[in-house]
């Protein structure tokens, strides 16, 4: 086994019985497919109207919620209306509706949800990234004494709902029948659905405060004269688009054959190469060989071959580079993610007197 083995993950095929995803699904659950790792993401494809989750927050860690086209390759084709609910106060939240690709930064203690997809015009990519290695979540109920609770869920303690001697492992199961069960009151002309949203639905229609609009960002597109990537590109880039972000990637949508980067380091922050297909809906409809070295220092590097959505952490002070892709036979989705406010790179160099220099270069992502 090589060195940095432990740093290349295959994504796995995730069946499940989630109601209006699309399977399989694509998930990075951090620490529990990689040790160490400071990320826990999925790659989720949204086909229908429903409604997730309840107002909770997360007690010490950002969350990125990223609503947008499920299709890359058309990525500002949105098609979708979604509600998502903000606020320091669960009971009295602000309401923001998507119409357009949009990332939603969620610092620690901020409360957020439920999401309504009212509308699915066409798939929608919902992807909530969280930038620690294991998941969970703070909620907040009322007792029958009218005092407050506050209960810890997270993965690996969540228990299943139908079998308690057993862990949750997501499957969607209960999710379905719940979904199932609205649908079939519906049918009779019943309401639970939207009597579950009623009351967020009339926290809406109390004066804005405009606090939470700065956590929510749409998408500009980037466009360029680069043939190696679909114009026009989208990314988010950190501080200089939102103020107090943790975080900078692109969607390069690669389309031929082609070498992106060189040889560099990190110094003092991890990072993530994600490579998957450009289509979150058959996120698995990879068809690609890429080559890309890791090593100590640039003279001693190992070359991995990639061949199927695959996610790399590359630890700081890890050389790596260039990303090669040798064959594309259909657009790859190749995600720089760099979990930190600003960019910032060391590369070797030869100064004048023939030894090596080492040059930080920051500020933007790699040309």
């Amino acid at each position: 086994m090589g060195k940095f083995d432990d740093l290349i993950f295959t994504i796995p095929k995730e069946f499940h019985k989630w109601y209006g995803f699309a399977a399989p699904r694509g998930f990075f659950r951090g620490t529990t497919m990689m040790p160490k790792a400071k990320l826990y993401m999925d790659f989720t494809s949204i086909t229908k109207e429903l409604v997730m989750e309840v107002p909770h927050t997360h007690h010490a860690v950002d969350e990125y919620l990223v609503l947008a086209t499920a299709d890359f390759n058309n990525f500002f084709d949105f098609d979708a209306e979604i509600d998502v609910w903000l606020g320091d106060d669960p009971e009295r939240m602000e309401m923001f509706t998507i119409t357009e690709p949009t990332i939603i930064r969620v610092p620690p203690k901020l409360y957020h949800c439920p999401i309504n997809f009212r509308r699915i015009g066409k798939p929608v990519l919902f992807s909530a990234i969280y930038l620690d290695g294991d998941w969970s979540k703070i909620n907040r109920r009322v007792n029958e004494e009218g005092r407050e609770e506050f209960t810890y869920d997270g993965a690996g303690i969540r228990r299943c709902i139908k079998d308690r001697s057993k862990e949750c492992i997501y499957c969607g199961q209960c999710f379905s029948e719940m979904m199932k069960e609205f649908a079939d009151k519906a049918k009779k002309e019943e309401t639970p659905q939207a009597d579950l949203l009623a009351p967020f639905y009339e926290m809406s229609k109390l004066p804005r405060t405009g606090k939470f609009d700065r956590y929510v960002y749409a998408y500009k597109p980037e466009n360029h004269d680069d043939p190696r990537f679909l114009s026009p590109r989208v990314g988010f880039r950190g501080v200089s688009e939102m103020e107090e972000s943790r975080l900078v990637y692109l969607h390069n949508i690669v389309q031929k054959a082609c070498t992106v980067g060189e040889v560099h380091m990190h110094h003092a922050v991890e990072e993530y190469l994600i490579f998957a297909g450009s289509d979150i809906t058959h996120f698995f409809d990879f068809d690609a060989e890429i080559e890309i070295s890791m090593g100590d220092d640039p003279d001693h590097m190992e070359t991995f071959t990639i061949t199927e959505p695959t996610v790399i952490r590359v630890p700081p002070n890890t050389w790596h580079g260039p990303v090669v892709f040798k064959r594309v036979g259909a657009p790859i989705n190749f995600m720089p993610f760099y979990p930190s406010g600003n960019y910032g790179r060391v590369v070797r160099e030869t100064g004048v007197d023939g030894k090596p220099v080492y040059v930080y270069k920051g500020s933007d992502l790699p040309k």
